[in-house]
């Protein structure tokens, strides 16, 4: 169950960024998946309902064309049996075959053979025959055209009956089908498909002939041998049956299926065709007939370029099949139009279920992304905003917290505001008192070496530097001073240490322009000033420069104060920038009057400001002071 849980949540981490893309998109596969697969598997089912149910009928129904074919055939075949069994029949085919042989001997001896066979038809004969003895032979036709009218009319659909002798001479009646005028060109067939089948019918595919008129027709022929009493054969018998037969069968099944029937014999001529198209054709390599494989079966195929459903079946007892093909257009109409409703009604229930869900959507991520839009503004630093509840529901316990959580913010800011005024004051305080005794000291320590070597006036001047020097430091509690101010007072130390080294010092003010108006913090330079004398200065040397210069950069203050002492190596360089960043504080008694001056910059106009520190052993020291331009309201000058 984890597992899912966990590809769920993969999945939720999709490109779309925002919650109502993601919940619109979560609804799009609640409702369309469900309703669109609902919609196919109904469609495919109902079509493949309406497929089965169509084969099941095509094939009952073509059982019972089938049936009625077989039954039909079966009474041409009982039919043709008959001649064999009427003795009026037999007995003047038997005269007609012994006229015929008497006839043709007697032309033999005389020398003048008459035509038998083919070429006796060929002369057309028919139907009457003029033999020497005509009125003899006018009583053999008679009474076999007798019997032939009573063949006629036993089945319905029967064309015309031929009997033919064993000399080949035919007998039969004309009746409204006519006589084929092919009966030359097929007797020959007929006889020895007739012969090969030793008194067993023949049935013979659909043919086209032509009646005297020279109308075509279509039909089918069952041929047999008449066997006589000592079985050998006296006879033959053709029964010309119409198609119109079949076609009165099937036309039901037409009309049923909407498609067209298609009968073959075994050899794969078309018996029939509902189309009339392919009446007579082979369709042996034809790919309907091809796939139609087994005694009954069903498959889709394409005829002329359309899409058809073929249902086939075959006769147990002539061999024919069936082959009744169906147009998918026409099978699935229905289904199709089913089909059709279920996808409109789909799409309105889609639809309608969309809208709900948007509106939904919108309920739920409207106040989320107003109240994203506020923590925004509070990201930014605005902290005056509202959200507004308007309900009692999740969303809107989440802005009432929100709105608690605002007014609680702005509550300890103000309180960590008012600590940090305090702690900076103080601090300043302390840090400012931390190094009036570090000069006072160094200050007092100069006057008395000078009065104990010189013991001379020098010492009041001292002196009254030193005053001056004290009350600019501890005097009127202001913490910020002009840049005159300050320059003033670094000259007056500058001379004080003169004083005490024989003027081993000289100092090089800017030369650039200032705003000497400059507000800046009190006690800036000097105790820089301060840490070169003291760290930078060379006793082999007999004096010490030390530069200042100014310049601005990006809206910040920069002054620089170089030396040419002794410099520092990279470990003491390295130390000293440790404790000015705080990270070192190993060696307290060192490097006060610059981490007095670093911190005093940091706390008053923030962490980029401050002061750096390159040197190099015996290159000197150079310290560049940074402050900004214009420095907020309440830092610099609220003293």
């Amino acid at each position: 169950m984890r597992s899912w849980i966990v590809r769920v949540q993969k999945i939720l981490k999709w490109p779309v960024k925002r919650m109502e893309s993601k919940l619109f998109t979560v609804f799009l596969f609640l409702i369309i998946l469900p309703m669109g697969i609902l919609s196919y598997l109904s469609s495919e089912r109902y079509q493949r309902s309406i497929e089965s149910n169509t084969v099941t009928y095509v094939s009952q129904v073509s059982d019972i064309v089938i049936s009625k074919l077989d039954d039909y055939m079966e009474d041409m075949k009982k039919i043709s049996i008959i001649p064999s069994y009427v003795d009026n029949i037999m007995n003047n085919l038997v005269l007609s075959n012994e006229y015929f042989e008497r006839l043709s001997n007697e032309k033999r001896v005389s020398g003048n053979a008459i035509p038998e066979g083919d070429d006796m038809l060929e002369k057309e004969q028919l139907p009457v025959l003029q033999p020497e003895d005509g009125f003899e032979q006018f009583g053999i036709g008679g009474k076999i055209r007798d019997s032939i009218y009573f063949l006629n009319t036993i089945k319905q659909g029967t064309n015309t009956v031929y009997l033919f002798d064993q000399y080949d001479h035919p007998y039969f009646v004309v009746r409204g089908g006519g006589v084929r005028n092919d009966l030359v060109t097929v007797y020959p067939k007929w006889k020895t498909l007739a012969s090969e089948a030793h008194g067993r019918p023949v049935l013979v595919s659909t043919q086209e002939v032509l009646g005297p008129n020279q109308s075509g027709q279509f039909v089918f022929t069952v041929v047999r041998a008449i066997i006589g009493p000592t079985y050998e054969q006296i006879g033959m018998i053709a029964i010309d049956a119409n198609i119109s037969v079949i076609e009165k069968f099937v036309q039901d099944l037409d009309r049923d299926t909407h498609g067209t029937t298609l009968i073959v014999d075994e050899e794969g001529r078309v018996v029939f065709d509902s189309e009339k198209k392919y009446l007579g054709q082979n369709f042996k390599d034809n790919e309907l007939l091809i796939q139609a494989r087994g005694q009954a079966g069903s498959y889709h195929g394409n005829l002329n370029g359309e899409h058809i459903l073929t249902i086939y079946k075959q006769s147990p007892r002539t061999g024919w099949k069936i082959l009744i093909t169906i147009p998918e257009s026409q099978l699935t109409r229905e289904a199709v139009k089913t089909r059709n409703i279920t996808e409109w009604t789909a799409i309105a229930i889609i639809g309608f279920a969309l809208v709900i869900s948007l509106v939904l959507i919108l309920a739920l991520t409207q106040p989320l992304r107003s109240l994203i839009r506020l923590m925004k503004e509070v990201q930014n630093g605005n902290l005056d905003v509202v959200f507004p509840v308007r309900q009692r529901d999740e969303v809107g316990l989440v802005g009432n917290a929100f709105n608690r959580m605002i007014v609680r913010i702005k509550s300890l800011i103000d309180d960590v505001y008012t600590v940090g005024q305090r702690k900076k004051e103080a601090e300043i305080e302390a840090l400012q008192n931390q190094i009036n005794p570090h000069f006072i000291y160094n200050t007092l320590e100069a006057i008395r070496m000078t009065a104990v070597i010189n013991d001379d006036s020098e010492v009041s001047d001292m002196a009254m530097l030193l005053g001056k020097l004290l009350r600019y430091s501890i005097g009127s509690g202001m913490e910020t001073a002009t840049l005159t101010q300050e320059l003033n007072h670094l000259e007056m130390y500058i001379q004080l240490l003169n004083y005490r080294y024989s003027n081993k010092f000289t100092f090089e003010f800017p030369n650039k322009p200032m705003n000497l108006n400059m507000p800046l913090m009190k006690l800036l330079f000097q105790p820089i000033v301060e840490n070169s004398v003291y760290h930078g200065m060379d006793e082999s040397k007999r004096g010490m420069e030390i530069r200042m210069s100014y310049c601005r950069e990006e809206g910040n203050h920069l002054f620089t104060i170089e030396d040419n002492g002794i410099g520092m190596s990279e470990d003491a360089l390295f130390r000293l920038r440790s404790r000015l960043d705080g990270s070192d504080n190993s060696e307290k008694g060192r490097g006060i009057g610059l981490r007095n001056v670093h911190e005093r910059l940091k706390l008053r106009y923030g962490e980029m400001y401050g002061i750096s520190v390159e040197s190099g052993k015996g290159k000197g020291t150079k310290v560049i002071i940074r402050f900004p331009d214009n420095p907020k309201e309440g830092e610099l000058l609220h003293g």
